[in-house]
């Protein structure tokens, strides 16, 4: 599939493969799309339609920071005034920082992106159900920019402070520059293999960032937004994976499995914390099956087909929350002769014991 990437704005998302860029957005209480082929007018459109839907104040308040940033360096450059106005690095404190102060409804829009990345399936309104209930976190969110950028900064002025004898103001601009400089170092190398320890670091306080301040749960409009720009962009890159393959109906089967998953490569030894966060996912499919924990495995119980979509989902988890291994090993018992629960094989066995003891 074509490498794709997502960007949210208070009214909608846009969605840029490698040769086109989509849109969905709502306007006057109606939803629009359109599609063009990447060019320079592309990226303009984009830019005119964040700027109009930016509130007037914080319009007016970014005019004012370029502002100050330029037209004092002009008067300074002709000498009309001493004055140099704001250091250039404010302008990466600026890209970065509005991360951390998103909007309500912009939270919901980047939710419901990433949800449409994080499912598996196909992106249609008839699905809008699993989408809803895919990850709200996305291992490729400019958020681990953010986290990066931040984390260097903070760490590089008290070192160039300290270590190089420099005036904070000196320190705190070389820090922002290096800083910009760090993040496109360490987000090559997290795209190694072998720095799975420094990309499970990043993804960990990127996804916590992501939960807490850049996503909110989308609502059903705000998904029906992302699918459709979604959809927009694949019809024209990768429209094999719109089209829906028929299948013969299959006969329903009840079958038991017995799952245990197990991640690799933890900090610590325990994974209770892993297991609850399955059982919470596990929670949202008791219209399909039936579990049951127990101290080494989780027994769940349901139709073949739901077993594998619910084994599938569950394998997941642990990727999600930065994971970078994880083995999961399943047991399934389908018996076709007669019906089989979990209740009526443990029935079974203890009328057994019953007569023994009698």
């Amino acid at each position: 599939m074509a490498t794709i990437r997502g960007l949210s704005y208070q009214k909608g998302i846009f969605f840029i493969g490698e040769q086109y860029i989509s849109c969905c957005y709502i306007e006057n209480g109606r939803r629009k799309k359109w599609i063009e082929k990447i060019s320079f007018l592309s990226f303009y459109r984009i830019s005119i339609q964040l700027l109009k839907a930016l509130p007037v104040s914080l319009r007016i308040c970014l005019f004012l920071f370029l502002g100050l940033m330029f037209v004092p360096k002009l008067f300074y450059l002709f000498q009309i005034s001493s004055f140099k106005g704001l250091p250039f690095y404010l302008i990466f404190h600026l890209i970065f920082g509005t991360h951390l102060f998103f909007p309500k409804e912009l939270k919901k829009y980047h939710g419901a992106e990433h949800k449409v990345f994080s499912d598996r399936g196909r992106k249609t309104r008839g699905r809008i159900e699993q989408i809803q209930k895919a990850a709200i976190t996305n291992r490729n969110c400019s958020t681990n920019s953010v986290v990066i950028y931040f984390c260097s900064f903070l760490s590089l002025i008290p070192i160039i402070y300290l270590g190089f004898g420099l005036a904070l103001s000196e320190s705190i601009m070389y820090s922002s520059y290096l800083s910009f400089v760090t993040v496109l170092l360490i987000s090559w190398l997290i795209k190694q293999k072998k720095m799975s320890s420094l990309r499970q670091a990043v993804l960990k306080l990127s996804y916590y960032f992501q939960r807490k301040l850049t996503t909110l749960e989308p609502d059903k409009s705000h998904l029906i937004v992302a699918i459709e720009s979604y959809r927009q962009l694949a019809k024209k890159e990768f429209p094999e994976h719109l089209i829906v393959k028929r299948r013969k109906r299959e006969v329903k089967q009840m079958a038991i499995a017995d799952i245990t998953i197990i991640p690799i490569g933890t900090e610590s030894p325990s994974v209770s914390s892993y297991v609850s966060e399955i059982h919470q996912v596990l929670s949202q499919y008791n219209h399909k099956v039936k579990y049951r924990l127990t101290p080494m495995s989780t027994i769940i119980e349901g139709e073949l087909a739901d077993l594998f979509e619910v084994i599938q989902t569950l394998h997941e988890v642990p990727f999600k929350h930065g994971c970078m291994r994880v083995a999961t090993n399943i047991r399934i018992d389908d018996r076709r002769d007669q019906e089989s629960t979990m209740e009526s094989k443990m029935l079974a066995v203890e009328n057994k014991l019953n007569t023994v003891e009698k």
